[in-house]
């Protein structure tokens, strides 16, 4: 029954986290929606901000297997509308297993620590880095030499983390459909 409590607090912290931010939710809304006890909660975690870095690891498992999914589900089409086709469905609020879209997490996090030895942050870009490492091996079916491919992927990187930022400033979908023509220009001026 234990586990039950702590997946129950990391899920709720979650959820909380992403739609308010980190320090505009406190320890006993939490609580409160969780229905668990502070000393449960203490149990587990010694701190929000441990709560939190078990909040980002959960995000990041979710994200990254769902994005796996999107490009492991759609054959015959180039990784890079994969990629942008992915994120449209996201902003629609149609990626169930990620919920409502309230921008990325993980952009909303770091946002609101600093440092460049806060643990916050490092798995912020740990989770940025492991997204990127998979488009990477997805471009690889595109055969472009290795120099292209870097390339190309710094930029489907930039228009990835743009296009997540306007649509949640704009209220936007179609964000990722411009984003993906931006992408398709990229890859041809590349070629």
């Amino acid at each position: 029954m234990e586990p039950d409590k702590k997946q129950q607090l990391v899920e709720t912290a979650l959820s909380l986290f992403y739609r308010h931010g980190v320090h505009a939710v406190g320890i006993n809304q939490i609580l409160e929606q969780s229905a668990v006890a502070k000393k449960t909660l203490y149990h587990h975690f010694v701190s929000k901000d441990e709560l939190l870095l078990a909040t980002l690891e959960l995000r990041h498992q979710r994200f990254y297997q769902w994005l796996e999914h999107q490009f492991n589900t759609s054959e015959n089409i180039s990784p890079v509308d994969q990629l942008f086709d992915a994120l449209g469905f996201w902003f629609e609020g149609k990626a169930k297993p990620l919920g409502p879209f309230f921008g990325c997490y993980f952009q909303n996090c770091a946002a609101e620590y600093h440092g460049p030895d806060n643990t916050v942050l490092q798995l912020c870009a740990q989770h940025k880095r492991k997204v990127r490492d998979l488009v990477n091996t997805q471009l690889q079916s595109c055969q472009l030499s290795e120099e292209t491919q870097s390339l190309l992927l710094d930029g489907l990187m930039l228009l990835k983390e743009g296009a997540i930022s306007m649509a949640l400033v704009h209220a936007d979908a179609t964000v990722a459909q411009h984003a993906k023509q931006q992408a398709r220009l990229l890859m041809q001026a590349l070629r």
